[in-house]
């Protein structure tokens, strides 16, 4: 059982390099494992013919961060050990081992252990963020992800609340989303952080998106930033002068010409929810039942809205870590 750090990641961070933490349950669960096919409709640019979604997605988002001047940080449980700062062949292995589940606050302890591998959820990549301190005197500051969990719908008949939360209320990391998954209860999720004390902006909207959807004027209304270094001043007053130990949510919409029409997922999330709630199955194969279900449903449109958020925000994430290392 170990936690290693890699030599690229410490050297950077140890000299105030921009190093963006990226998760790997989006490869291991959140992701097809296929290539593109005829049920998905027509393939996007970043898929190419002969790769896996979920590689085509970690090829991408690597780029991303790269692209903007920052240097990606993969984080995954390898064989039992806490990676952090995989190389990109590793990525692809790990996103091609169809055997992988992902890792929790709950389970990682266990799975450490086993010795077995998992991609890490945002909880965990928070933690791993948080646990480098440690390794090297640096924690890593920025985070990229999709959309972060948080309280599922009808949570009073089926409790079940992510670990994100929590995680967010405790690291003090920027974390760059498009909101909540559009499966959860958004609104429940935005008044949750806002109690834990987790500041909220939106890049240039002030409103909260909805994952893979189409912005309302109905959404929860947020603190708007126009810049990177709007972002990076707030992080600073946060953690630097308020001695805040929460992380800062901010979040992205979805590329508008792929964002899914608002109110088009409601059926297939409720009819979803109610297969799911019959079941009787743990809470960990709701997230995973769900977005598979939008896929299908969408006809591959929810695959391409998340690509496209996610190398959105990947590239945003390393503007900000850029940023934040220019004024270090």
């Amino acid at each position: 059982m170990s936690v290693v750090l890699s030599h690229n990641i410490e050297e950077a961070l140890q000299t105030g390099g921009p190093v963006v933490a990226l998760e790997t349950a989006v490869l291991t669960k959140g992701l097809p494992h296929v290539h593109w096919g005829d049920q998905f409709g027509n393939r996007p640019a970043i898929v190419a013919k002969d790769t896996p979604i979920n590689v085509a997605a970690a090829r991408a988002m690597t780029d991303a961060v790269e692209n903007a001047g920052a240097i990606p940080a993969w984080i995954a449980l390898i064989n039992g050990s806490l990676r952090i700062g995989l190389s990109q062949i590793e990525v692809e292995e790990l996103a091609l081992d169809k055997s992988a589940g992902k890792v929790s606050l709950a389970t990682i302890a266990s799975v450490m252990a086993q010795h077995r591998t998992a991609g890490t959820t945002v909880a965990t990549t928070l933690q791993a963020c948080n646990l480098v301190r440690t390794h090297c005197g640096h924690s890593i500051k920025v985070f990229a992800t999709g959309g972060i969990g948080g309280i599922h719908r009808n949570w009073s008949s089926h409790f079940d609340i992510s670990a994100d939360l929590r995680a967010l209320a405790t690291t003090p990391t920027c974390v760059v989303a498009s909101g909540a998954k559009s499966i959860l209860d958004v609104a429940a999720t935005v008044e949750s952080l806002e109690t834990l004390g987790v500041p909220i902006l939106g890049f240039r909207n002030d409103r909260f998106p909805c994952f893979i959807e189409s912005q309302s004027q109905n959404d929860p209304q947020i603190h708007i930033v126009d810049s990177v270094e709007e972002v990076v001043e707030i992080c600073n007053v946060h953690w630097n002068q308020l001695e805040s130990v929460s992380g800062v949510l901010t979040t992205c919409q979805p590329p508008e010409e792929v964002a899914i029409k608002r109110g088009t997922l409601e059926k297939v999330i409720d009819e979803t929810e109610k297969v799911w709630g019959s079941t009787g199955e743990i809470g960990a194969t709701r997230t995973p039942a769900l977005l598979d279900a939008l896929a299908h449903h969408t006809q591959g449109r929810s695959i391409v809205a998340n690509l496209a958020l996610l190398c959105n925000n990947a590239s945003i994430a390393g503007e900000i870590a850029v940023a934040m290392g220019n004024t270090s």
